[in-house]
């Protein structure tokens, strides 16, 4: 019984690398040293390790990694507060994007903020990005702001807000 055990687990092994499984997790500490790559890829000005480690034990934090093989490749953070939803961040490792993997991140916080009974959850994203501008209204999130020059005061945001219960 032992040996099947021990194939089964081989066999497991090399499905998940054959077909990339993905699994969306906690974000730990563990989880830091990927997402430390992730940020340096995503953001002109990425969060420091001692960041995430505030951010992930918060008491209003909701923070989970996308993991393919073992390894944090995307991650997304929301503080929920008083019935309203902010999400912090949306990032996805390069060679990982279009794939799914934040789709499948945004709708995992849908979900949460359903459970939490929010009513609403909103962001901001820089007016050029628009793949993720087109991906969060496919989620039913509308513009209702801009932040002018929000970004390191030369880039616009767009304020982007899903309502539910409407």
């Amino acid at each position: 019984r032992r040996d099947n055990n021990c194939t089964l687990q081989q066999n497991l092994k090399i499905l998940r690398r054959q077909y990339k499984i993905m699994q969306i997790v906690k974000f730990k500490d563990c989880h830091i040293a990927d997402i430390l790559k992730v940020e340096e890829e995503c953001f002109l000005t990425p969060w420091s390790e001692k960041m995430f480690k505030e951010e992930i034990s918060g008491k209003f934090s909701h923070y989970y990694v996308a993991e393919i093989d073992g390894h944090a490749v995307a991650y997304m953070g929301m503080w929920c507060l008083s019935g309203e939803g902010s999400i912090t961040n949306v990032a996805v490792g390069k060679v990982f994007r279009r794939k799914g993997i934040a789709k499948a991140l945004i709708s995992h916080f849908v979900e949460i903020a359903k459970e939490e009974k929010l009513e609403f959850m909103t962001l901001e994203v820089r007016r050029s990005n628009e793949p993720a501008i087109s991906l969060y209204k496919s989620f039913g999130f509308r513009q209702v702001g801009v932040r002018k020059k929000y970004y390191d005061n030369t880039e616009d945001a767009i304020l982007l807000t899903k309502f539910f219960g409407e």
